[in-house]
């Protein structure tokens, strides 16, 4: 046997209702928390772009896309940068390392002790995607036809 579509008919026309009153409900309720309306209820601004800054999903995109190239050229200008060579001994084995400031790395290419492994990870996954994006092959370059 069939349902009977009366009864869904007359919920569905009972909830178109109940859904109009409760989006004007909530709309007031917004517009109290984000500061438009005051406590009596008179509205304070008319415009939502004075509260609200509105960018589309472009912008935001080349936004996200020029602070990582901003980073990357910065890495890639910290590479190239020479470092200070800070001696230090070793207090158990008395052997004397000579760490750079910039790569932290020892005479032997080593790290400290107090560097963690998976800060060391991330430092060389960095370095590698730098070099990585700013490497231009000569070929690709030089003797491209016009």
């Amino acid at each position: 046997m069939g349902r009977n579509n009366r009864s869904r008919k007359r919920r569905d026309e009972m909830n178109k209702i109940k859904k109009a009153r409760y989006e004007a409900k909530e709309l007031i309720r917004l517009k109290k928390t984000l500061g438009l309306l005051d406590a009596d209820g008179n509205e304070i601004m008319k415009d939502i772009s004075d509260v609200v800054e509105v960018k589309t999903s472009k912008e935001i995109k080349r936004e996200a896309k020029s602070k990582e190239e901003q980073e990357l050229i910065y890495e890639h200008q910290e590479s190239l940068e020479k470092g200070e060579k800070v001696a230090v001994v070793n207090e158990n084995t008395g052997v004397e390392h000579v760490f750079n400031s910039k790569t932290l790395k020892d005479q032997y290419g080593n790290y400290p002790a107090w560097f963690k492994k998976k800060k060391t990870a991330k430092r060389l996954r960095k370095k590698q995607h730098s070099q990585k994006k700013n490497f231009k092959q000569a070929w690709t370059t030089v003797n491209v036809p016009l």
